[in-house]
């Protein structure tokens, strides 16, 4: 069974129309073609042909090669592999591990303070035959401190895939 190809030019022409802040009918106006002509283009349809892409990259005031390629491949000047770029465009849309990562940070962070107490907090000899409440520092500390770097860590990779997933296809 075939998968459809992504629609990367589509893609790309609907971004920039709404980035000029025009609707599919204003931009079918300044190309003298139907406003549905537009609509088989972004949807992937059909395609623009060589003069039509031309008036396109000039009523959205663009480059032809941002209609062509994603965001990404313009500045690398390669096209991209398509393959890839609808596989990460799902991920970044489905999978919301920027999510999990800030949360178990969090749990880890919370759990590593109690932890730390618990470890910390005890019986300790006071005199010849008393007994008292004592807290060990030290062992507070051992745990604290992994628990500071884990959850730190765990905190820094959501916001690092939190950025990556808002970021411009």
């Amino acid at each position: 069974m075939f998968s459809r190809k992504p629609n990367i030019v589509g893609a790309c022409i609907f971004r920039e129309r709404k980035k000029a802040g025009l609707s599919q009918e204003t931009l079918a106006e300044q190309l003298h073609v139907t406003r549905q002509t537009i609509s088989n283009w972004e949807s992937g349809r059909s395609l623009p042909d060589i003069e039509s892409l031309k008036a396109l990259a000039q009523a959205l005031n663009v480059p032809i090669e941002r209609l062509i390629y994603d965001q990404q491949a313009v500045q690398t000047k390669q096209a991209p592999d398509p393959l890839f770029s609808a596989i990460f465009q799902d991920l970044r849309r489905d999978f919301a591990l920027d999510i999990w990562c800030r949360r178990l940070g969090i749990f880890v962070l919370v759990w590593g303070l109690f932890s730390g107490i618990s470890a910390a907090s005890g019986a300790v000899q006071t005199g010849e035959n008393s007994v008292g409440f004592g807290f060990d520092w030290s062992s507070a500390f051992s745990v604290w401190y992994t628990a500071v770097i884990r959850g730190s860590l765990l905190l820094g990779i959501s916001k690092i895939l939190n950025l990556l997933k808002n970021q411009e296809p």
